[in-house]
């Protein structure tokens, strides 16, 4: 879905992608490479074949390819980075894009792409460790009277972040719970920017209190925070609540599962120091035995 990748100047990357024909008819399709930008918590491709730095070191082969009618065809994307590239992360997109339609009677046309976002860091050493965190929590009620909560949330590491996560909402009135409420989509956060996460809730979820829990995601790095929150009666904005971090849930996996490990461990070192005893008394027995048939052939002579 994406093209993500840390690389070093002077060095190169490629990747294969598949084009598919949903239509019944065969289509030609351009192949090149724009520019990018993150601006308002959204990756923002630029109009037409606009390019910067990632799009100018970024070539798509064939430039145009025959799609037949529910099949799919292969491009090549490669990426070149000068010797002298400067350190930074990059952002592009590598376009698959239609035939112009015929102009209306207005004399508009229609273009339509689809692309696949590019988030290339350059520079030296390994890649730059991703993180995040979640600053406060804020309930609000919009014009229509659906609830939402606004998780503020900041990119504290090297990479560019997309987030995705879910809310849940416990101790409600009358010890009610809620969700999970899926977080809306699209919320890009660049290195250094702080940007809400929105997450929309059911309307006939009451005012509260509540106590809310928020996991959000972007890749392998996953955070957890919680707040208090009450949403307002009536359309507008409740005070912004500091939310504190809370154990991941890949965490509380991994605790999980340590903790079973550790359970199996011990079942199976009481097992083989039963299976030891049990060797013992009956090698035991047998020495024993041996000792009285010993004995009795003995006093029989």
């Amino acid at each position: 879905m994406y093209i993500i990748d840390h690389i070093h100047a002077g060095a190169s990357i490629s990747r294969k992608l598949g084009i598919l024909n949903h239509s019944a008819t065969t289509v030609r399709i351009a192949l090149y490479s724009g520019a990018a930008e993150l601006a308002g918590g959204e990756f923002v491709p630029a109009a037409g074949r606009d390019g910067n730095e990632l799009a100018s070191w970024t070539t798509l082969s064939p430039p145009s390819i025959d799609v037949p009618p529910f099949r799919e065809s292969f491009a090549d994307v490669k990426v070149v980075v000068p010797r002298d590239a400067t350190p930074g992360e990059r952002y592009g997109v590598a376009w698959a894009e239609l035939p112009r339609s015929v102009p209306s009677a207005n004399g508009t046309s229609e273009v339509n792409r689809v692309g696949i976002r590019m988030y290339l860091s350059v520079g030296a050493g390994g890649e730059p460790a991703s993180d995040f965190t979640i600053d406060s929590l804020t309930a609000e009620r919009v014009a229509d009277g659906t609830p939402v909560v606004i998780a503020r949330v900041r990119n504290t590491g090297g990479r560019a972040l997309d987030m995705a996560g879910s809310l849940q909402l416990t101790d409600g009135p009358g010890s009610l719970s809620a969700g999970p409420f899926v977080a809306k989509l699209g919320t890009t956060l660049g290195i250094d920017q702080s940007e809400p996460v929105t997450v929309p809730i059911d309307k006939q979820v009451p005012d509260g209190p509540w106590h809310a829990r928020i996991d959000l995601h972007s890749g392998l790095i996953d955070r957890s925070a919680s707040a208090t929150i009450t949403f307002p009666h009536a359309a507008g904005s409740g005070a912004a609540v500091k939310a504190n971090p809370s154990p991941s849930r890949s965490l509380k996996i991994e605790l999980v599962t340590l903790a079973t490990l550790f359970v199996l461990i011990v079942l199976l070192i009481l097992w083989v120091l039963r299976r030891r005893r049990l060797e013992a008394a009956r090698h035991r027995n047998i020495t024993t035995r041996s000792a009285l048939a010993l004995d009795e052939r003995a006093q029989l002579r």
